[in-house]
């Protein structure tokens, strides 16, 4: 499995589900992604491709952490859980 972090900013900070651009990579938003990210352009998700995906499959937002709180908001695996806090 690929997975890569995204910043909710690089995406555009969508308002809308679709497909968005990232890079080389084709990323889908849910409106889950859009609650989640709360309109924070920092917010960092995380972002899985299974390896039994098609090549053109985009990559699905798994879980986010909003570094300007940083408390991880509850949507799977979160960057950073594991580091301690400062």
């Amino acid at each position: 499995m690929k997975q890569i972090s995204i910043r909710w900013g690089d995406l555009s900070s969508p308002v809308q589900s679709g497909i968005y651009d990232c890079g080389p990579h084709k990323v889908q938003v849910t409106p889950g992604d859009i609650n989640l990210a709360k309109g924070n352009p920092d917010a960092i998700f995380t972002a899985i491709h299974p390896d039994f995906y098609s090549g053109d499959t985009p990559y699905l937002l798994t879980g986010v952490d909003c570094p300007t709180t940083g408390n991880p908001i509850v949507g799977g695996p979160v960057l950073g859980a594991n580091q301690p806090k400062p």
